[in-house]
């Protein structure tokens, strides 16, 4: 919570205010093509609905979910935005921690300088990448205080994902298990989560990663450029009790199996198609897509291993997810904190869009 004066000062510059900056879109892009569609803008400042509360925004992470949303292919072909021009611009941004500086009418249980998180929402959600953002109450909870602005930002979606895939484990003290895509954002959370556990921690990530793994609990990491995981697997009789993949596609899925014990679970959160949301699927493969889950995941029940899809709703895993990761100081490692400037947000997209990003980026939205 801010002081009073401070509190005072952020309100009273709210209301005085009539446009802000805002990175936005104002037509639709091309597959590919949104980050070059981005624009820094001059956008009304928005007042509050009855439900709804203003934020401030302190910071806010970037996914390359946002922009598949964007360009319509999320989850292969779905969420696109149905109008984009210059009287109805798309305002990038789904990540938010802030300030609160107004409520609605009927909004309780929140107060005006309260620092804030937002539930991540399980369809894309847009529209923060500006100075205040207009949010429904029920989306809001308080920022955890041992975490900064930037770290709070940084850490949640993948907090709810992470935790969330993983309850779907049954993981115990002792058991084995193996993170696809150790140093990515999801995965580094989930490699912090397993250890908190009282997991042994196998990390898949490239060589020049493998130090950010290991320092975040991993007990050992295979380098993917030089070794199949799976095979070593078996080469060296060492199996898992789960296999947690945080990439997708079908050669990570051979390579899981390969090496789980026959009780074991393989959970992923992207399915058989890697990278699911960079284009945009036809029907038939999407339905392909579909079978080939379903396929999995009941033959996984009568054959073993299991084959679950899916993480926790955020709404339920955000509150157990920070939690734990309060109680075991799991943190999120951030690459890189950038300027809420046109440029710079351009060059860390084009950055997380070659999936070799570590950690997250967050935008600072002020100094």
């Amino acid at each position: 919570m801010m002081n009073k004066d401070n509190s005072l000062d952020i309100v009273n510059t709210y209301n005085s205010a009539t446009l802000m900056n805002a990175i936005a879109m104002t037509s639709k892009p091309r597959i590919g093509q949104v980050v070059e569609s981005l624009k820094m803008i001059k956008v009304p400042v928005p007042r509050p609905d009855e439900d709804e509360v203003v934020i401030k925004m302190m910071a806010s992470s970037l996914y390359a979910d946002e922009l598949y949303a964007a360009q319509g292919t999320a989850l292969g072909r779905f969420f696109g935005p149905k109008v984009v021009s210059e009287n109805k611009p798309y305002i990038m941004g789904s990540s938010v921690s802030g300030i609160i500086v107004g409520l609605g009418e009927n909004v309780t249980g929140l107060s005006i300088g309260q620092n804030i998180i937002t539930i991540p929402s399980q369809t894309p959600v847009h529209g923060v990448w500006a100075e205040y953002s207009c949010l429904k109450q029920e989306c809001i909870i308080q920022k955890p205080e041992v975490y900064s602005f930037i770290e709070a930002a940084g850490i949640k979606m993948a907090a709810c994902v992470s935790w969330g895939a993983i309850c779907h484990s049954d993981i115990k003290p002792g058991d084995r298990t193996l993170v696809i895509g150790a140093s990515g954002g999801l995965g580094i959370i989930a490699v912090q989560y397993l250890k908190s556990l009282g997991a042994h921690v196998t990390g898949v990530c490239s060589g020049k990663n493998a130090e950010m793994v290991l320092s975040c609990g991993a007990d050992e990491v295979v380098d993917y450029t030089k070794k199949d995981f799976g095979k070593l697997a078996v080469q060296n009789r060492q199996f898992y009790d789960a296999v947690f993949d945080f990439v997708g596609g079908l050669d990570g899925e051979k390579s899981g199996f390969l090496s789980l014990k026959k009780s074991g679970r393989y959970i992923t959160v992207t399915g058989p198609e890697k990278f699911i949301g960079e284009n945009k699927l036809s029907w038939v493969k999407l339905c392909r897509i579909f079978y080939h889950i379903a396929y999995k995941s009941i033959s996984g029940r009568i054959f073993g291993p299991r084959y679950i899809f899916g993480e926790m709703k955020p709404a339920k895993a955000i509150h157990p997810a920070l939690s734990q990761a309060l109680k075991h100081n799991i943190r999120m490692p951030i690459s890189q904190v950038i300027p809420f400037e046109i440029e710079a947000v351009k060059e860390a997209l084009n950055l997380l869009l070659t999936h070799r990003a570590k950690g997250r980026i967050v935008i600072a939205m002020e100094e």
